[in-house]
């Protein structure tokens, strides 16, 4: 059975009983996590009429959104009503977020956040699980999906933890993982092999029984530093990108410039010619 998870960041409660749903992106919140007063609740709610931050997100820095900002709808942001918005199967409302902050406005609306339970898939690639949890997902959703696989590989431990970063972050925490290639150290020079693979990728399915899975991914070069920064999540703290002036981790460089060289980043502008053909191939098939 399906989860009904709060848009909010922060919030780890499934909503139960009563909500309130953006009209743009489907996501629901809890009443409390809207940001209204209870008039205003009272009055939004089952209107139709409100919108929520993330639909905002294009436009306004992820570290400046409030979560139920009610706008006025833009006329671009209405893709074709049978095949968008797409099921971005997802625990972690932040990935949906900083997606829609790099994609830009005019995606607005083509995205909402799913969380299914998906079994944990132990394959070899981050291919490869992108694509069973694809499957996976459109089989319990019932329509197309998007699933995100995040891997952090470190060239000391030959790729590892890759696509099992998320189990290290929890057990080790981000000081644990500098400290498991502390004891890797270069024969020539001595010194710490740190290097890192920050490796985002995206599976899509249409959700058609025998259809192919589409797999988009992007990297970006780093190394795995001491933790540093109070931004961003996850293990940003610990992931100096290589490209970064002045050896920042993500979590020390604001939402714009870490969005503009991030691992996810590169896998989204491949999302974006994904969504710019079904947009393009929705819209032929409906005229």
């Amino acid at each position: 059975m399906a989860v009904i998870n709060c848009g909010r960041v922060g919030c780890q409660f499934p909503i139960k009983s009563d909500r309130i749903v953006c009209c743009e992106c489907s996501t629901a919140f809890h009443p409390e996590c809207s940001d209204l007063c209870p008039e205003d609740y009272a009055a939004k709610c089952g209107k139709g009429d409100w919108y929520c931050a993330i639909c905002t997100a294009a436009t306004t820095p992820i570290g400046d959104c409030a979560i139920g900002v009610a706008t006025a709808k833009r006329a671009d942001a209405a893709p074709p009503p049978h095949l968008f918005p797409i099921s971005y199967v997802t625990s972690n409302p932040n990935k949906l977020r900083e997606t829609m902050a790099i994609l830009g406005k005019e995606y607005v609306g083509m995205l909402r956040q799913v969380d299914v339970e998906l079994a944990e898939y132990q394959g070899s690639s981050a291919e490869e699980i992108a694509r069973v949890k694809c499957e996976q997902a459109a089989r319990m959703v019932g329509g197309a999906v998007l699933v995100e696989d995040t891997c952090l590989a470190f060239d000391a431990l030959k790729g590892l933890p890759g696509p099992y970063i998320k189990w290290f972050l929890r057990a080790v925490g981000p000081e644990g993982l500098r400290k498991m290639v502390e004891g890797f150290r270069s024969a020539d020079d001595g010194e710490v092999r740190d290097g890192a693979s920050a490796i985002c990728t995206f599976a899509y399915t249409c959700g058609v029984e025998g259809e192919p899975v589409e797999v988009l991914q992007g990297v970006t070069r780093g190394r795995i530093v001491a933790p540093r920064g109070s931004g961003g999540f996850g293990w940003d703290c610990c992931f100096a990108p290589i490209e970064a002036t002045e050896g920042q981790t993500y979590a020390e460089m604001s939402a714009e410039v870490k969005n503009s060289i991030s691992h996810r980043c590169r896998a989204v502008a491949k999302l974006r010619g994904l969504l710019d053909r079904l947009r393009s191939s929705s819209s032929t098939t409906s005229s």
